[in-house]
């Protein structure tokens, strides 16, 4: 039997097109589209039925008649969120005499609002708008919470408790700001204290007319066009409130281009009129133009307080693997703790672990839900990371998959679309789908797409099995290694405190460990032949391991290279190693070690020979050991390095001529010497090849390089031309007049960005997309550099000195620009938050779309310091040190600017 017209229309008319549900005012019937004329209406109002329709439904009572059951006696009008919140664990948490007193209450608040004065009505309108907006901002509240695994009274007890998620830090912090974001990662609570400022905002306003107006906006649900959705907000408002302020929850889920695209419209809406402000949260982006705030971990006394409210024991909170600690001092990884705990489960291993524990105790809760539910959560996934956010629910699937999605409680419906309650549980199905589905065709899988995903694939690595898991990163390593080592390095954890999963057979874990190695160094090119972890054919030495699967230790050998060509790369060592003979099973030993693996991630085997790489990378850039024979400036510089350690010569003396003959003299002293030594190691550890120095020895005789001329050897730049007793600091930069030492950073800036070229382009060209600087080249230097004046009392400092990377076209050169400014501190483009105009952030995207997510245009503040024997060397290394370490690609390096 259906609802009658008449009580449809009682209902409708009573209930003045709002949710009945407390403090709500959802309008239920509403006009969307992009323009006046393309706008149609939609019903979002659901007739929710007091006593259920059927008997065993929720208030189910078979004694009322089949005909009262759909009269509008027996209807409620709701929004969708609230249908649900009443409907949940049966309708217990809501009576029959509860709902009839919510429905009579909102019919009596909606008679006085129609029967209030005219001229009442504009600020009546402008209040309804701030409590609907408050009544939204709960339930969005109340969604996340029930969906982590809260009942609906608790998640309705913390909504309610205006303390819980408050960060008095960010509230002081954009205070002052016109452009905030809240930073933090998945799980931080970022969301819910951008929620707790809205609140705040909401309050402020209905109190005081005059205050700005909140306008609140989640990432994946604002559309494709924010700035049109934002404005069509703000013209809801009444006429005459120009102060705006808008909070925008999930910046970053717009995907790296469209993100930066976005912050760049509203720079410009923020500017296009006064008093209005943004406040948006975002993942940690250095890329991110505007002023960012990181959101801490919560402190032991705020995680007890949030387990005493949803009573959980205390002692959840002491977890003997730091990492694991470290995640339930996130708010959303304390919770899923807290109902695996209640649920008699173990707290999990790991970020991927935690949430596919809240997938599973959500299927669970919800009966009869299995596969069929997963496989629809991994498709939606997949089309809400291609979407960039919420997804048309006709394209998520028919109406009978759209409420099993529903009874997950994971995702929810809202305008006509669904999205994933929480939303990093998109990007966790996601890599579910890519687990189950491997990875699209690679081109269809564009860099940019790639970049879109890379959070889904580090949750899959995090979560998925051995198998799976490689042929998934076998695939990547091989066009995108740089993704690869970023996914790698932060899915798989590296504690193994607590680990109880068996490790395979010695034999078993040799071989993987032999495989994901190779593929490691096949993925990186030319730079692979160079690692110490490498044979000289470019593929890892023979590995050998005895494991322990008790303790989940390993015990690793790695050996010489193979001589024989049936020799195997992998082995199991069951028999001591002959330390004497310096051999084990046949193979010469080159190095032993034991570790422990996390043996819980069937991934560790990419984590553990990952971590190889790093080591043998940072080896190769603290020896400065990429060969560059034919870049100019790295064969001047080590030529001049090596005869001023041949000659000791120290002081700042030292940058004068060196005689020839000097130089050759000392060479063949050293030959003298060490007649048969291959390397020479000279006092403070630096290490010269024996061929190095013959062929300086050869290069000073002849006088073939440019810097070796007149009898002497000089050293690669200008040398400084202001003696000692005229200067009036001990700064080593005022041996220089500003104009020479203007010309030194020029060439040494410009030498630097040759070496720094030359490497990723000879040995590094796999990883160029994901360089913070690799990714930007060709680029030009915008330098910057400023004196200290007398009167700061500072002379003693140094010059201040800024360098903006900007974009050229492809095929250009790079460029060194240096400028003399009166205060590189007050210049416009100083601070990083803001630097590069928007057109130079455009353009980037323009001219390298692959790398958007990884570089951009920048403004670096650093030492002045190209006074060493090396510096464009020692520049170009420290650069690439922090890129490589930057996608997980090399250790921490010692560098120095020797």
């Amino acid at each position: 039997m259906s609802i009658k017209d008449i009580d449809r229309k009682r209902l409708w008319g009573r209930s003045g097109n709002e949710c009945a549900f407390p403090d709500c005012r959802q309008r239920l019937m509403d006009d969307v589209g992009t323009g006046s004329a393309l706008r149609i209406p939609v019903v979002l109002g659901e007739e929710a039925h007091i006593v259920a329709k059927e008997d065993d439904g929720p208030r189910g009572d078979p004694n009322l008649p089949l005909a009262d059951r759909n009269s509008y006696t027996n209807l409620i009008l709701l929004c969708p969120t609230h249908h649900t919140l009443i409907d949940k664990e049966h309708g217990r948490h809501y009576t029959v005499d509860a709902l009839l007193a919510m429905k009579r209450e909102h019919e009596e608040a909606v008679d006085r609002r129609r029967n209030a004065p005219p001229e009442a009505s504009e600020e009546r309108n402008r209040r309804d708008i701030l409590l609907s907006g408050l009544s939204a901002s709960r339930a969005r509240l109340i969604t996340r919470w029930i969906a982590v695994g809260l009942s609906p009274q608790q998640a309705e007890n913390l909504a309610d408790d205006d303390v819980i998620g408050v960060s008095q830090d960010f509230a002081q912090f954009h205070a002052e700001r016109k452009f905030a974001v809240l930073t933090g990662d998945f799980g931080s609570g970022k969301t819910v204290a951008l929620e707790r400022e809205y609140q705040k905002a909401v309050y402020r306003a209905i109190d005081d007319p005059d205050a700005p107006l909140p306008v609140h906006f989640t990432a994946r649900s604002a559309g494709p066009d924010l700035l049109r959705a934002l404005d069509e907000q703000v013209t809801c408002f009444p006429s005459g409130h120009r102060q705006v302020t808008v909070f925008l929850d999930g910046l970053d889920e717009f995907g790296a281009e469209r993100t930066a695209e976005i912050v760049e419209d509203l720079w410009s809406w923020l500017y296009s009129a006064s008093d209005r402000r943004v406040l948006a949260t975002s993942r940690p982006d250095p890329h991110l133009r505007a002023d960012s705030l990181t959101l801490p971990a919560l402190s032991d006394s705020g995680l007890h307080d949030l387990l005493d409210r949803v009573e959980a024991p205390q002692d959840l909170a002491w977890h003997a693997n730091p990492e694991i600690r470290d995640a339930l001092h996130r708010p959303l990884f304390a919770l899923i703790a807290a109902d695996c705990q209640k649920a008699g489960s173990e707290t999990p291993r790991s970020r991927g672990a935690f949430l596919a524990a809240l997938v599973e105790r959500a299927l669970t809760r919800s009966a009869g839900l299995g596969d069929e539910a997963y496989a629809l959560l991994a498709r939606l996934g997949r089309l809400t990371l291609d979407a960039g956010g919420a997804v048309a629910a006709r394209e998520a699937g028919t109406r009978e998959e759209l409420q099993i999605l529903l009874r997950t409680r994971l995702v929810v419906h809202r305008n006509r679309t669904l999205s994933f309650a929480l939303p990093v549980l998109g990007q966790y199905f996601g890599g579910q789908y890519i687990l189950d589905n491997g990875l699209p065709d690679l081109s269809e899988f564009t860099p940019q797409r790639r970049d879109r995903w890379r959070d889904a694939l580090t949750f899959a690595v995090s979560s998925g099995s051995w198998d799976r898991v490689t042929a998934l990163l076998h695939d990547l390593t091989a066009v995108d290694p740089g993704l690869a080592a970023w996914i790698t390095d932060r899915g798989v954890p590296t504690n193994q405190l607590g680990s109880t999963a068996a490790l395979p057979e010695a034999l078993e874990c040799a071989r993987r460990l032999s495989t994901t190695l190779d593929y490691w160094l096949s993925g990186l090119g030319r730079a692979g032949s160079l690692l110490s972890c490498s044979d000289r054919t470019g593929r890892g030495l023979p590995i050998g391991v005895q494991s322990d699967t008790e303790s989940s230790s390993v015990g690793i050998v790695f050996a010489g290279p193979a001589v024989l060509a049936d020799q195997k790369r992998f082995f199991a060592v069951t028999t001591p190693p002959d330390l004497e003979r310096g051999e084990v099973e046949g193979y010469r030993i080159l190095s032993l070690r034991s570790t422990a693996v996390p043996s819980d991630a069937p991934a560790w085997p990419w984590q553990l020979s990952l971590s190889w790489v790093k080591a043998s990378m940072a080896q190769v850039l603290e020896h400065r050991a990429f060969p560059l024979p034919g870049n100019v400036t790295a064969v001047q510089e080590r030529a001049w390095s090596i005869a001023r350690l041949l000659t000791r010569r120290a002081g700042f003396g030292s940058h004068l001529p060196i005689p020839l003959t000097d130089v050759i003299s000392a060479v063949d002293e050293v030959f003298r010497q060490t007649p048969d030594i291959a390397l020479v190691r000279f006092q403070g550890g630096t290490v010269v090849l024996r061929s190095e120095l013959a062929t300086l020895r050869d290069h000073c005789t002849d006088q073939s390089l440019p810097i070796t001329r007149d009898g002497m050897i000089h050293r690669p730049y200008p040398a400084p031309n202001v003696p000692g007793p005229d200067r009036t600091s001990c700064d080593v930069s005022a041996g220089y007049s500003p104009e020479v030492l203007i010309d030194l950073v020029r060439q040494v800036y410009s030498g630097a960005l040759s070496v720094y070229e030359d490497i990723v382009t000879e040995y590094l060209s796999p990883l160029r997309r994901t360089l913070q600087l690799g990714g930007a080249l060709p680029v030009r230097f915008a330098c910057k550099i400023s004196w200290p004046t007398v009167a700061s009392g500072q002379l003693d400092v140094g010059p201040m000195f800024s360098r903006t990377i900007l974009p050229l076209p492809p095929g250009a050169s790079s460029q060194v620009d240096v400028t003399e400014v009166e205060d590189v501190s007050l210049e416009p483009d100083y601070w990083p938050t803001r630097s590069g105009s928007i057109d130079s952030h455009a353009e980037f995207r323009r001219l390298h779309p692959e790398s958007a997510a990884w570089s951009g245009p920048s403004i670096a503040h650093e030492v002045l310091w190209v006074f060493g024997d090396s510096p464009a060397t020692a520049l170009a290394y420290n650069w690439l040190a922090t890129d490589l370490r930057a996608i997980g690609l090399s250790d921490s390096v010692n560098m120095s600017f020797a």
